[in-house]
């Protein structure tokens, strides 16, 4: 192995792409052809997220040495992430071509794990069911693989619909924090979880843990706890002003106001019969009036005075479907960022080249 392909790959995991790039470019300045240096460019593109460049060196590789499954799983990834950037007719043809390079590498491998889980990748925004039965072979083969887990539990919370599909991803992501205690991915989907259903303490303090384990999740999670405290400000407003409101007297309802009857004062010094006479009709006309004025308030009522006060606003309500959660998107899931880590660069085999005929 060349000690310059050594020394990139180590520049490519501590995050020094130029470096690694311009190891790799040295070795292929003086052998265009080499294998293993064509197909560490191809992993090193993917890494930067430069899916073409990707797809060129992994073609390149694969005309030198067809049958290497480490190129076919670069290859599978990235055009399975340069798809997820197309539409229509373009973006179907590039799934199959992911579909494609991932099949191929399982009939290189068929019991490597590995390239069953990169089949369930290819596979679970098309056909989950056949993504989920890959992944359990996967984990037949390999029961602690936490890649495998998360992938899973993705799959069943995305791509398939239920209450029970939701609890089977529930049981996928924690087993991964079981088997990798401080997994900030599976810790961010168990709080997208509590949150659909309804549980937003755990929800936000679940997203408070992911930004102190990653803080690559800072936006997402910000974002995230903004929206809720914005949610809790309008369902408490709604909640003050239907109490405002109910407490207060009602609009609507009319005060019935009773004439006074007067009483009429007896004269004195014995006044005459007609007096009194006029003074007893004066009394009888203002009780009838009273009463007339009673009938007339009574008439003149709405028929229903359930009238909703101009105020109150409803609780709103959020289904989650409507969260579009997560509102930024969250790092690229660690089994779709680095192929290195699931397929270790010094298995590569040394190209041999073909026997003459």
């Amino acid at each position: 192995m060349s000690e310059k392909i050594e020394k990139a790959r180590v520049l490519a995991d501590l995050g020094r792409y130029d470096g690694a790039r311009e190891m790799l470019g040295e070795v292929l300045a003086s052998e265009p052809e080499h294998p293993v240096a064509l197909a560490e460019m191809a992993s090193l593109a993917y890494r930067e997220g430069e899916y073409g460049r990707a797809l060129e060196f992994a073609g390149a590789a694969l005309r030198v040495s067809p049958d290497e499954v480490f190129v076919w799983r670069v290859r599978a990834l990235a055009e399975l992430q340069a798809a997820r950037g197309l539409s229509g007719d373009a973006a179907v043809e590039g799934r199959g071509r992911a579909v494609a390079a991932a099949r191929r590498a399982v009939e290189l491998e068929p019991e490597d794990a590995d390239n069953l889980r990169i089949l369930a990748a290819t596979q679970r925004d098309t056909d989950p069911a056949a993504a989920l039965a890959n992944l359990d072979l996967a984990l037949e083969l390999d029961p602690d693989d936490t890649h495998a887990h998360l992938l899973r539990g993705l799959t069943l919370r995305r791509n398939v619909h239920g209450p029970e599909a939701l609890a089977q991803a529930e049981d996928a992501f924690r087993e991964v924090l079981r088997l990798e205690p401080e997994n900030a991915e599976a810790l961010y989907e168990l709080a997208g979880i509590a949150l659909d259903r309804g549980d937003r303490e755990a929800g936000a303090e679940q997203l408070r843990r992911v930004a102190q384990l990653d803080p690559d999740y800072g936006d997402a999670v910000r974002e995230q706890l903004a929206w809720l405290a914005e949610q809790d400000a309008l369902r408490a407003r709604a909640a003050q002003q239907a109490t405002a409101v109910g407490g207060a007297a009602n609009p609507y309802v009319k005060r019935k106001v009773v004439a006074p009857v007067p009483v009429p004062v007896p004269s004195s010094g014995g006044g005459s019969r007609f007096g009194r006479w006029i003074a007893a009709i004066v009394v009888l006309a203002v009780i009838r009036l009273g009463v007339a004025a009673m009938g007339a308030d009574h008439d003149s009522a709405p028929a229903t005075t359930h009238h909703t006060p101009p105020l109150y606003t409803a609780p709103p309500t959020f289904t989650s479907y409507l969260r579009q959660y997560p509102l930024t998107v969250p790092p690229m899931p660690s089994w779709l960022e680095h192929p290195p880590t699931y397929i270790p660069p010094p298995n590569f085999p040394t190209y041999r080249p073909p026997a003459p005929r």
